[in-house]
């Protein structure tokens, strides 16, 4: 099938590389101090316009941590919707919000969706994955900022090997603050994650408990607990995530880093191999219609790549996550396979 033929409708894009917190998992390898490559805000404004004639409806601002510099954050998300007209959403980690943020006229009021990460229940977990002590309590009362400030705020849940109990104890924190919406997210093979991700990742045994948990806390504190494709590959009884009944890696969005670097999803964001190109070398129109890792990610769902018809992972890649796939593969795998071996891949 035709490139071409695919509408880009959504971008998450990186618009720092800085944060305030180390998280041993992060895809985006986030540091606290500024990287000379970072986009800036005319980069990213001319990004984002150049993706409107491919069929751009919807941006994700994330990072890093967005809120380590509001003033790009406000002038990137003041540009979507007054100069571009389409809705944006906000990722952070909580610890840097304030009360002027959510008020009206705030940075915060600009989205139509503000989430905030957590990566466990409790002080102890949570502080340990982020490598900051105190961090649990500043993204709880982030979470309680923008709840009062009545926000449409979804808190996202991301489980890991030993971290999946603790969660219990904090829903009923969430809900008494005014949470309505939780998010649960599987660990990515990707970033900080993929060298430790056999003994970070929780085991089966595990998330099939987190996800009683999280079903248990729905129907007693009536929460609409939801997850996107890859996510409810592990934890299927999860509400499915607008937009997301099937893996759209590539088909409807990419996910921008903030050094312009491309990649089919946010989950393959730390995925070297599945690196697209570099928006300061290469346009955006051209990954999005002529890249071979996209078209063979865009055969792999629709059945055609014969290379993959004998492959012992193809379910996990056809029926599964491709980025979980390929981010697990060793290497002698990754010779045999067309997403990680150029001359694999079809000649166009």
């Amino acid at each position: 099938m035709r490139n071409s033929f695919y509408l880009l409708e959504h971008i998450d894009i990186e618009i720092n590389h800085r944060c305030n917190l180390s998280c041993r998992h992060c895809s985006a390898r986030a540091v606290k101090g500024k990287d000379v490559n970072e986009l800036n805000i005319d980069e990213i404004k001319k990004i984002l316009s150049g993706a409107m004639p491919l069929g751009l409806k919807k941006v994700g601002l994330t990072g890093g941590e967005p809120l380590y510099d509001v003033p790009k954050l406000e002038s990137i998300a003041k540009y979507c919707l007054e100069e571009l007209n389409i809705p944006v959403h906000m990722h952070t980690n909580g610890t840097l919000i304030e009360d002027s943020y959510c008020a009206e006229g705030g940075v915060l009021s600009l989205f139509e969706a503000v989430s905030v990460t957590f990566l466990g229940g409790d002080a102890e977990t949570h502080d340990y994955m982020t490598k900051t002590n105190g961090s649990f309590e500043k993204s709880l009362k982030g979470a309680e900022t923008c709840a009062k400030a009545k926000l449409p705020l979804t808190c996202y849940y991301i489980p890991t090997h030993g971290t999946c109990e603790s969660f219990r104890k904090l829903t009923p924190q969430l809900v008494d603050i005014g949470v309505k919406t939780i998010r649960a997210m599987a660990l990515a093979p990707s970033g900080r994650a993929r060298p430790i991700y056999g003994e970070t990742a929780p085991p089966s045994k595990e998330m099939e408990k987190f996800e009683r948990d999280l079903l248990n806390s729905r129907d007693k504190f009536n929460l609409h607990i939801e997850a996107g494709y890859c996510t409810r590959l592990s934890m299927p009884g999860l509400a499915v995530l607008n937009g997301h009944d099937n893996c759209m890696s590539g088909r409807n969005r990419l996910h921008i880093n903030s050094k312009g670097d491309v990649f089919p999803c946010t989950a393959a964001s730390g995925v070297k191999e599945l690196k697209l190109g570099n928006l300061k070398t290469t346009s955006l129109k051209d990954i999005w219609i002529n890249s071979g890792i996209l078209g063979i990610i865009r055969e792999i769902h629709n059945g055609g790549i014969s290379l993959c018809a004998e492959c012992e992972r193809k379910p996990k890649c056809k029926y599964g996550c491709t980025v979980n796939a390929c981010g697990t593969m060793i290497d002698e795998q990754k010779k045999l396979c067309p997403l990680t071996n150029p001359e694999l891949r079809p000649v166009k």
